[in-house]
Formats: C-alpha cells, sequence, structure tokens
C-alpha cells in the first residue's frame, strides 16, 4: 500500500451523517423518508448497507445531488474496503443477498441443494472461484483481477447481474485454445466471419465461429444474462493480452446477435479496450459516444455494405425477394438484412421479422436451440 492512501475506508453514511447534522435533520424522520427502518438506516450509517438504485435516488431527493452520486460514493468504498481487505464488514449474507441466485440455480450455475444460506454462500464463491469474501472483494471491486473489467462496476442497481454474466464468459476461457492474438489477421477475416450466419443452429453457428476466431487468438464465449442483467456483449483482454467477445444472445434473434459480435470486434480492431454494451446500460461506463457510432458503423458496414445498402434503397419496393437478393450479395441471412433495415428505420419492426432466424432458451444456458420455422 502507498504511503500517500489512507487506512481507513469512509462509508456513503458519513457524507449523509454529515449533510444531516449541517441541516440538523432528525435521524428518524430522515430514515422514514427514504424508506428505511431504524435498524437499515443505522446499517447505512455505518456503511454495512449497500446503496440501490432505489435508495440512491430518494438520497438524491431528500439531501441534494444525484443518484449516480451516491451509487459513486458507494461503489468508491468498496473499492477501498477491497483495497484494506475489509470486505467482510459487508456481510456475507448480504452480498448472496445481491446475486441472482434464482436466475443462477434455474440456469444450473448454482447447486439444486444451495437453499442454506451456508451452501448458497459457499457456491457463490466457488462460481467466482473465490475462498472467501475478502478475496471476491479484492479481485472484483477493483477491475476484476487478471480480466481487468472496467472498474466503473456500479454493484448496486444490476451490476452483479451483469458481473456474474461476465463470470459466466470467464469461466470458459481455461477450456478454449486460442493462440496469441493477431490483430492484423483477425481485421483481414472478419468480413469473412458474417458467412457463419448460413448455419442456422446456434450450436453448429458458435462452433464455426470459435473455429475461425481461435487461431487468430479471439475467444468466442456465450452465456444466458440472468435477471437484472440488460447487456447484450462485452469485450476484454485476458491476462496474455488475448481478447474475449462474450454475447448474450439477447433478443433471442440472429440479426440482434451478429450485430453484437461485430460491435465487440470493433471495440478490439479500434480501440483495443474493454466494453459492455446493452440496453440502458451504464455498468461498465467509460465508452464514448464516439467510440460507439464507431463500432456500429463499423458493424454495419460489414453486415450490409454501403453499396449494396444504396442498391437495395434504390429499389421501388423493399419485399422479400428484394432482401433475399441483397442477402445474397452481402453473403449473409436474409434475417441480418431485416435486422439491418430495421435498425436503419427503413422498414417497421415485425414487418419482415419472419425472415429471421430465432432462438429460445432451453436446457443449456449458454447456447439457445433454434425455433424452427
Amino acid at each position: 500500500m502507498s504511503s500517500t492512501e489512507p487506512n481507513w475506508a469512509s462509508p456513503p453514511g458519513a457524507t449523509i451523517a454529515r449533510v444531516m447534522k449541517t441541516r440538523e435533520i432528525d435521524s428518524a424522520e430522515f430514515a422514514e423518508a427514504v424508506g428505511l427502518k431504524a435498524q437499515e438506516f443505522e446499517a447505512l450509517l455505518q456503511g454495512k448497507l449497500r446503496l440501490s438504485e432505489k435508495l440512491a435516488e430518494a438520497l438524491a431527493y431528500q439531501l441534494g445531488s444525484t443518484a449516480r452520486f451516491w451509487l459513486a460514493r458507494d461503489k468508491d468504498y468498496m473499492k477501498e474496503l477491497a483495497r484494506l481487505g475489509d470486505a467482510e464488514i459487508i456481510g456475507v449474507d448480504q452480498w448472496a443477498q445481491s446475486m441472482p441466485v434464482a436466475s443462477m440455480r434455474r440456469f444450473g450455475w448454482l447447486p439444486a441443494d444451495s437453499r442454506t444460506k451456508a451452501v448458497r454462500n459457499q457456491a457463490l464463491l466457488s462460481f467466482f472461484d473465490c475462498k472467501n469474501i475478502q478475496e471476491w472483494g479484492q479481485r472484483y471491486s477493483s477491475g476484476v483481477g487478471a480480466v481487468a473489467f472496467r472498474t466503473s462496476l456500479a454493484f448496486a442497481s444490476d451490476g452483479n447481474a451483469t458481473l456474474v454474466w461476465l463470470r459466466a464468459g470467464e469461466a470458459q476461457l481455461a477450456s478454449l485454445a486460442s493462440a496469441q492474438f493477431d490483430r492484423g489477421e483477425f481485421e483481414r477475416i472478419l468480413p469473412m466471419l458474417k458467412r457463419v450466419s448460413a448455419f442456422k443452429h446456434p450450436a453448429t453457428m458458435l462452433s464455426r465461429l470459435r473455429e475461425a476466431c481461435d487461431p487468430v487468438g479471439v475467444s468466442i464465449t456465450t452465456a444466458r444474462a440472468p435477471d437484472g442483467c440488460r447487456a447484450s456483449g462485452a469485450s476484454w483482454f485476458d491476462a496474455k493480452g488475448r481478447p474475449v467477445i462474450h454475447l448474450s444472445f439477447r433478443h433471442l434473434s440472429e440479426d440482434h446477435f451478429w450485430f453484437t459480435f461485430f460491435h465487440e470486434a470493433a471495440h478490439i480492431i479500434l480501440h483495443g479496450q474493454n466494453h459492455i454494451d446493452g440496453e440502458s446500460v451504464d455498468v461498465m461506463g467509460g465508452d464514448t459516444e464516439a467510440q460507439e457510432n464507431e463500432a456500429n458503423a463499423f458493424a454495419q458496414n460489414i453486415l450490409l455494405p454501403d453499396d449494396i445498402r444504396q442498391d437495395l434503397m434504390s429499389k421501388q419496393a423493399l419485399n422479400a425477394k428484394s432482401i433475399m437478393q441483397a442477402a445474397k450479395a452481402a453473403k449473409v441471412t436474409a434475417g441480418v438484412i431485416v435486422g439491418q433495415l430495421e435498425r436503419a428505420r427503413v422498414i417497421q419492426h415485425g414487418r419482415l421479422s419472419y425472415l429471421k432466424h430465432r432462438y429460445r432458451w432451453g436446457k443449456n444456458s449458454f447456447v439457445p436451440d433454434l425455433i424452427a420455422s
């Protein structure tokens, strides 16, 4: 530890107490105003109660600033606890309650007999490959250790559900034998990878995608998103500097899967950083609007090159026949083209959706099944 770093951690409760004292706010009235029982409020002041998004909004309303400020204050406190090795102060039970346990049991990521608190807590630690809560705090509160996910992880709100989804991807890496990353070769083969969309069944499609990406040092992982996780895809670099693309099959359609894959590939090629993308997701933070726009444009141009797009737009009527012709020229499926036209708001969502391959989750929580047309 650096001599300039403090050997203590200040919880959000310290800030709350200071503001309350300055404004002469009664504790009982304030606890009721933010929806906490007296015991819960005392735990909040002592740093033993994590901030939820709802509580952060209540604090912002009662004390000022923003919910984002209070969540960031809470996150910074957790990082300091992890640095000091004091993560046990949170309590293992409370930590476990913040996890998407029901989803994890349903997916088979936790054993069915993990109903008692002790068994559940140990099963959760095993899922994260940690011996105790302190190790988890040190590894995951400050950058997710070796895989170095973005350190702006917002554990309150849906952050832990997203972290579980990321861990489901990380855990697969040991079984994937990727070569050293060859950026130039990966960029060269990317446009050809869209041809893999011709394989209807997700398991076959994923197998072929991995066969193409493994030799250039890019690992492809997938997992179903637990309840509370709205992520579509993520990309990061492992401890050996090899990129990982992790996909959730969100929306269970081929067009969304392929757009997300190429969007994450764009982050690797163009930005070389760790990213997470999804609807209303600001869990990992740090992505600038310019980078997102660049990744979107990159994916769109691969899936539907501009010359084919312009030729398609010039037709008098956009129908199944013209879309299938464009798909043949672009070397992707018609469903992917439909998705691109929907994104561009050229056609209404649902109008030609019957051309898409769609999926549903079955027993396998990592790869969905094809819905037969």
